[in-house]
């Protein structure tokens, strides 16, 4: 069952059943804009967005009356939606949201504001949560190219990694293929068309023996746009814990563009074949790319070991109140000794409810908890709420206020 914070990220952030081009869905960065003004005001959340005329919205959040125009807009077509939503559960897709847990956790902490607020997909979503290697490349690749793909993604599943890539015909189709006639896993980020995707036998059966996840950002009848696979490609990095660039172009075309970005963010380690046939990977490597040339006496997990990052502390627009995911995760897994870690080890709320239970000795709104504490607004909600949950404080009514429960 959508929930409803979840329900209005769709209605505004998607083009499912959009058909007035006067107001477009909100993109990533202006939805998180939208949100920031949403949690920071009176209504605290999306879903109250609902149950509001334009004027009220226009008080509440304080916006123009041109944006208020667009949210009542693009909320009024939630009839469509709704059918719209169970047309795509009949045929195996399922939609996932930036304020949901089940949101893969390293592409929100890797692009923040700039992640998707949606995505759609098909098969096991915890995928995207896997330790795993990008893979990425031209259509057109030689013999030399092809093996090489091969090796890498059979190495990939020998050290039991996932395979994310993006679908595509090429390196992508052919790393894939490789890691799932391997016994491997896959997930698959698509620029466009799932809808048609899911309907090969081969893909169908992937997805249900859990081998292979494919998702996609647009809608799933969405036709190619250069737009979207240049985006695909950021998400490919982010997801992944390291991407390799098996053979691009120079400063043309989705590879490039997609492993000069990466190289500028330094969202993960890129990983170039150095190959001179191909000149893009070469300048790739100039530009700080590192370069690959034997695969068979590395190790692709000591390769992608060397950069570990820490997830923000900060959910990005996260409104599921309750929501137990583990703010700090280490994106590095490579430890032989990972199970002496214990998840509690890296969750702030742990650190902090110490502090905030003592704050609340005495009652105390969420506006004094957020100063007190120097923390935002939604931090505080969200910490609030697992006090609440675990029983720890109480809240009492005319007006709204938190104590510690000492029941």
């Amino acid at each position: 069952m959508i929930k409803d914070n979840a329900y209005v990220t769709i209605l505004l952030c998607s083009y499912l059943g959009v058909n007035n081009g006067n107001y477009k869905p909100y993109t990533a960065l202006q939805w998180s804009e939208l949100g920031n003004k949403i949690i920071n005001s009176k209504i605290g959340e999306p879903a109250k967005l609902l149950n509001m005329d334009k004027e009220s919205i226009i008080n509440s959040i304080k916006i123009r009356e041109e944006e208020a125009d667009r949210i009542v807009n693009l909320l009024s077509r939630g009839a469509n939606i709704a059918f719209l939503l169970e047309d795509l559960s009949r045929k195996g897709i399922s939609i996932v949201t930036r304020s949901d847990i089940e949101y893969p956790k390293k592409l929100k902490s890797t692009l923040k504001k700039y992640s998707p607020p949606i995505l759609f997909y098909c098969g096991d979503l915890s995928l995207a949560n896997k330790i795993g290697i990008g893979i990425v490349g031209s259509r057109n690749i030689d013999d030399e190219g092809i093996k090489f793909t091969q090796l890498l993604a059979k190495k990939a599943v020998e050290e039991k990694l996932v395979v994310f890539s993006g679908g595509a015909k090429g390196v992508d189709e052919i790393s894939e293929t490789t890691a799932l006639n391997n016994q491997g896993y896959v997930v698959s980020i698509l620029a466009d068309s799932l809808s048609k995707k899911i309907m090969s036998k081969a893909i169908r059966d992937n997805i249900l023996s859990g081998k292979q996840l494919l998702l996609t950002a647009n809608n799933p009848d969405a036709p190619f746009s250069v737009a979207n696979a240049m985006n695909r490609n950021k998400y490919i990095y982010a997801l992944s814990n390291g991407t390799f660039v098996v053979a691009s172009d120079y400063n043309k075309g989705g590879t490039w563009a997609g492993a000069v970005e990466n190289i500028k963010k330094g969202w993960v380690n890129t990983f170039v074949w150095n190959n001179n046939k191909y000149i893009g990977n070469t300048e790739l490597i100039k530009k700080g790319g590192v370069g690959i040339e034997d695969l068979n006496n590395i190790s692709i997990k000591e390769l992608i070991s060397n950069k570990v990052k820490r997830m923000d502390q900060l959910n990005i627009f996260d409104f599921d109140k309750t929501d137990k995911r583990v703010p700090f995760e280490r994106e590095n897994i490579i430890g032989e000794n990972e199970d002496e870690y214990s998840s509690s080890d890296y969750d702030v709320y742990n650190k902090a409810i110490n502090l905030m239970l003592n704050l609340l000795k005495e009652p105390k709104s969420i506006e004094e908890v957020t100063a007190s504490l120097n923390i935002t607004k939604s931090q505080a909600i969200t910490w609030i709420n697992r006090a609440l949950n675990e029983g720890k404080i109480i809240k009492t009514n005319r007006p709204v206020r938190y104590v510690v429960n000492n029941e």
